[in-house]
């Protein structure tokens, strides 16, 4: 009941928030096009002292972030993200107070903000959703707006009132681990917005509320002029957008990011292909999807995971099979889809038409909160198709696992994941069987290797179930 009342807070104050950032009715429309205005106020900017307590929330943001381990340390994953950083800023001159930092965070939630303080944060949720490396220039060209824009310190200039939203958002950090049925979602799902919320009001404005529709157009503009100076195809940021309309209907979130907020992404992805189609030089690069998939694999390898650790196995099922297809011949992906399909259950891996519907997305919403994953699963089951699902799903994920032990003997978790997937269907000695195989493979003092020892002597014990 707690989940569900702060989920409750959550959404009604998203609401009140869009509220106060929608245009006066009657009011002047803003311009549709992209504002080009890449190098911000400059010296016009003074800093005041609510400026530097915004500057120092944003540095404290950042050691919280380290502290809670929530920041990559992948060295070839960071200098790609360093790299496609660096061309989108080119040689502008770099505002006071800000050293420009692009890190990916570990949260599965489909987002990227920045601090004022330059500190730029890619989700793995969002870098395993883009294509390729021209999308992922026009997310750090957004970004880097703000910053160049000076938005955060205007906005809590502007809007003095969203300084209340804190004492809401420390509620909602300090409850969001409690009880049954959300405790590691949410926990995961979010995190970096949960990690941030108890210190400053900022990570909410940028991450998950946006700033006012005027500030998000010109970031947009910003970006949109950054990554064509660049060399970058301005076409990627259009169908960026697109793929997160798309990637939002495919199962429920605990709560939406200002990038899934569907009315703004269609305007948005209008506004970007209208300049694009103006704007675009003849040898604008756009980089292969398989390139741009290896350079950010380790932030998809954790993004498949911890989507199946949030309920979120339909999001894992897409990103392990784009990663399966693209990559056929590497075992941690096969493995990871076929976890992934034995973490589907009895749930459909795509949503039906009914579910994309406003009640069905409403009766979704109550499910999630309301009950247990094994809950949800046993309701499944009661009908026919729940029950061929499963099955269904579980013979894909044999097909997967067995595959992998045969082509690549000697990859452990491949079998691991088989003794899980065996004493899920009540196969004991098959499951103790993979457990051995694995345990062979794999060095005695790792944390793992304990951990299946106990679940092998475990399923040991179990007695076979009979067959009639």
């Amino acid at each position: 009941m707690r989940d569900y009342v702060v989920a409750a807070v959550f959404l009604a104050f998203y609401s009140l928030l869009a509220a106060q950032q929608a245009p006066p009715p009657g009011g002047n429309a803003a311009p549709s096009g992209p504002v080009l205005a890449p190098n911000g106020p400059g010296v016009a900017f003074q800093f005041t002292k609510i400026d530097n307590d915004v500057l120092a929330e944003a540095n404290a943001v950042d050691a919280r972030y380290e502290k809670k381990g929530l920041v990559m340390q992948d060295p070839g994953l960071q200098k790609y993200l360093d790299t496609v950083g660096a061309q989108v800023l080119a040689n502008r001159p770099v505002p006071e107070n800000v050293t420009f930092r692009f890190r990916a965070v570990r949260d599965p939630m489909v987002n990227a903000f920045a601090l004022p303080n330059g500190s730029v944060y890619v989700t793995t949720g969002l870098l395993a959703l883009l294509e390729n490396e021209a999308q992922l220039a026009g997310v750090l060209g957004h970004e880097t707006g703000h910053v160049f824009e000076r938005h955060s310190y205007l906005e809590n200039r502007s809007e003095r009132k969203k300084a209340l939203t804190l004492n809401i958002i420390q509620i909602v950090a300090a409850a969001a681990p409690v009880g049954p049925n959300l405790s590691t979602g949410m926990q995961v799902f979010g995190a970096a917005v949960m990690a941030g919320a108890d210190i400053s009001s900022i990570v909410l404005v940028a991450s998950v509320y946006g700033y006012s529709r005027e500030m998000e157009r010109q970031a947009d503009g910003d970006g949109l002029a950054a990554m064509t100076a660049s060399g970058y195809d301005p076409h990627a940021m259009a169908r960026s957008f697109e793929l997160l309309d798309q990637d939002s209907k495919l199962e429920f979130e605990p709560f939406d990011s200002f990038y899934h907020d569907h009315p703004k992404l269609k305007d948005r992805q209008a506004a970007a292909a209208e300049f694009a189609s103006a704007h675009t030089p003849a040898d604008a690069r756009v980089g292969g999807e398989k390139e741009y998939l290896a350079a950010v694999s380790p932030a998809i390898v954790y993004d498949i995971s911890m989507n199946m650790e949030c309920r979120r196995a339909r999001t894992a099922v897409a990103r392990a099979g784009r990663m399966t297809a693209m990559f056929p011949d590497d075992p941690k992906y096969q493995t990871l889809l076929g976890d992934a399909y034995r973490a589907l259950g009895a749930k459909a891996a795509t949503p039906s038409e009914e579910e994309l519907t406003h009640h069905g997305q409403a009766e979704h919403r109550k499910v999630y909160f309301k009950m247990t994953e094994p809950e949800e699963e046993k309701v499944l089951l009661e009908k026919p198709e729940g029950q061929a699902e499963l099955q269904n799903h579980r013979e894909k994920a044999e097909q997967l696992l067995l595959s992998v032990v045969k082509t690549h003997p000697d990859y452990a978790p491949a079998y691991r994941d088989l003794g899980f997937l065996y004493e899920d269907e009540s196969r004991y000695p098959d499951a103790a069987g993979q457990y051995h195989h694995y345990l062979d493979l794999v060095a005695a003092t790792s944390l793992d290797h304990l951990r299946i020892e106990r679940r092998l002597a475990e399923v040991e014990k179990l007695p076979v179930p009979q067959t009639h």
